[in-house]
C-alpha cells in the first residue's frame, strides 16, 4: 500500500509540474490585444474621458501659473502636499507624488512651490480620440495606448500607455509609460 501512495504522489507532482509548465509557456506567449476606443464598452468610453479630464488636472497644475516673480508659481498649490491632493483627484497617489517631484521644486528663498520648465509627458486629449486603442484586463482596470512617430527624429516611433484604475467610484490614471517602439 505504501508504495502505490508514493507511487499516485509522484504522478500527481509530476502531472501538476508539468501543466503548470504548459500554462506558464501559453500565458507567454499570449500577446495583449487592444481594441480602437470606439469599439469599447460604454464602460471603456466614460474611462477614456475620465482619462482626459485626469490629463486636464495635470496641466492645470502645471500651466496655470503666476510668473510675474520670474518663477512659474502654480496657482493650484502652495506646496508639495497641496500639489499632491490637487492630482489626488485624477491620479494614484504615489503617481501623484512621483509627478510633483520630477516636474516642480521648493524654492526656500521665496517660500514658494515652483514648475520647473522641462519636457512633460504626452497629454491625451479628446483630440487623440480615434488615435487611441484600449486593453481592458479586468473589470476595474483599463489601459489606454497611443502611438506616436516623428517625435524627435523622422524613424522614431514611440508608444505611450495609460493605466487607469477604477478607485472609489472613479477612474484614476495609476501608471504612464512612453517606450520606443521597434514599429
Amino acid at each position: 500500500m505504501p508504495k502505490r501512495i508514493i507511487c499516485l504522489l509522484v504522478i500527481t507532482i509530476v502531472l501538476t509540474f508539468a501543466h503548470s509548465t504548459a500554462l506558464s509557456r501559453d500565458r507567454q506567449s499570449i500577446s495583449l490585444v487592444y481594441y480602437p476606443v470606439n469599439q469599447g464598452s460604454n464602460e471603456v468610453q466614460q474611462a477614456f474621458v475620465a482619462m482626459v479630464k485626469d490629463f486636464v488636472i495635470y496641466s492645470s497644475l502645471l500651466e496655470d501659473v503666476d510668473s510675474s516673480s520670474g518663477y512659474l508659481i502654480s496657482l493650484h498649490a502652495k506646496d508639495k502636499d497641496e500639489a499632491i491632493n490637487f492630482l489626488s483627484f485624477g491620479f494614484e497617489p504615489q503617481l501623484a507624488c512621483d509627478i510633483v517631484e520630477a516636474y516642480t521644486q521648493w524654492i526656500p528663498g521665496i517660500d514658494k512651490l515652483v514648475i520647473v520648465p522641462c519636457d512633460g509627458i504626452p497629454v491625451l486629449t479628446q483630440a487623440d480620440y480615434n488615435e487611441c486603442s484600449f486593453y481592458q484586463p479586468n473589470y476595474n482596470s483599463i489601459i489606454f495606448r497611443r502611438s506616436y512617430s516623428g517625435c524627435y527624429s523622422e524613424q522614431d516611433s514611440y508608444i505611450f500607455t495609460v493605466h487607469l484604475s477604477y478607485v472609489d467610484e472613479s477612474w484614476k490614471i495609476e501608471k504612464l509609460e512612453l517606450l520606443e517602439s521597434s514599429d
